[in-house]
């Protein structure tokens, strides 16, 4: 008994701490949808807030680079394709849904894949092909991509990762990701480049960065 007094104890005690943390941490979760959609500052573009306007003018516009969906993205990359499917990017936009906020543009942009960009995400009747974060959600449209037969051909791709971290940034940013830290971010932007994200690192990107809440 005394034995199993020591487990049950320390186990008892964190049931409860974690009883009493929920109700608060749904609370500030809350607090913060409310003040993103209270929020009268233009919706953040991550691809143009990664590239700037001018260059992301400029490619858009020439009609070179269009939205595909990630159906494309598997058939040369099958082990990152099933390597995603834990990673919690691939699960987002059901969190808009359960919230009823999938209509809302400031929860769209960082939830689907491409909107508020040409060829992008616009509904989920319209464009289904593209709800939640998937791989031209962090690379850009991927259509030049795809007919490169020698690669690249991305505007954020893994040749340029001084970009694809703006992206990442664009939608974890100081509402969303209250314990971020550099040291976070790094580890677990390195992580991403192997196929399969391990789940503790894949926890530890939803819990530092903002994407589970």
């Amino acid at each position: 008994m005394p034995a199993l007094n020591r487990v049950v104890g320390p186990s008892f005690f964190l049931l409860l701490v974690a009883l009493v943390a929920w109700p608060l941490a749904v609370s500030a979760q809350d607090q913060r949808i409310e003040d993103e959609l209270n929020d009268l500052s233009p919706v953040v573009i991550p691809l143009k807030e990664a590239l700037g306007d001018l260059i992301f003018n400029e490619a858009i516009n020439s009609g070179e680079y269009e939205y595909t969906g990630n159906l494309k993205c598997r058939l040369c990359h099958r082990d990152f394709f099933k390597g995603r499917k834990r990673d919690p990017h691939v699960h987002t936009f059901k969190k808009s849904i359960k919230k009823k906020y999938y209509n809302e543009a400031r929860c769209l942009a960082c939830h689907t894949t491409g909107y508020g960009v040409k060829t992008g995400f616009t509904s989920v009747k319209k464009t289904p092909k593209l709800v939640n974060v998937q791989c031209e959600g962090c690379h850009g449209p991927g259509s030049k991509h795809i007919k490169n037969v020698h690669g690249g051909g991305f505007l954020a791709g893994p040749d340029n990762p001084d970009i694809i971290k703006k992206m990442c940034h664009a939608c974890h940013n100081s509402r969303w990701s209250k314990s971020f830290t550099d040291k976070n971010f790094e580890d677990v932007y390195d992580a991403y480049a192997a196929p399969e994200i391990e789940l503790p690192v894949a926890m530890l990107y939803g819990q530092a960065m903002g994407t589970i809440h």
